[in-house]
């Protein structure tokens, strides 16, 4: 594979992980702020934004293992690459309660005017943390595996 269309996979995959911190990071500013009139639509749009960048993330990185310039047998044998993606799938599932708690936070908002409860509020900011948390191991994984460590 040429290495500009390798390059512009890493390039690509690198902006959406950028931008999928950006979101997380900003979901949980917005968590720690008091509820607000348009708190609940800022929210399901960062959260939109966060699992429209999850797919670029993905789509990007299975592109570079199949047309990057180390190829697929680099990534696919090696078991880092396969905790990495294990380790994305986790943050994807815990990431599901949170995007369901802010579309229904956000119909509650465009209905009724409300705001959540305080204690739902904080519930839905420690599932946000979860997924800071096990967030911060992937660039460790990453590191490993593009050493070639663990093959």
């Amino acid at each position: 594979m040429p290495l500009n269309i390798d390059l512009l996979l890493a390039v690509l995959h690198h902006l959406g992980i950028l931008v999928l911190v950006g979101c997380l990071a900003a979901e949980l500013t917005v968590l720690f702020l008091r509820a607000g009139s348009h708190w609940a639509e800022i929210l399901s749009r960062l959260d939109l934004v966060y699992g429209l960048s999850a797919g670029a993330v993905l789509s990007f990185g299975l592109a570079r293992v199949f047309w990057g310039a180390r190829g697929s047998g680099f990534y696919l044998e090696n078991p880092v690459f396969w905790l990495k993606l294990g380790l994305f799938l986790a943050i994807s599932l815990v990431s599901i309660r949170p995007t369901m708690t802010f579309l229904r936070w956000r119909r509650l908002a465009r209905a009724e005017g409300g705001t959540p409860p305080a204690a739902e509020i904080a519930t839905t900011r420690r599932w946000v943390l979860l997924q800071a948390g096990l967030l911060l191991a992937l660039p460790i994984f990453a590191a490993l595996m593009a050493r070639g460590i663990g093959l």
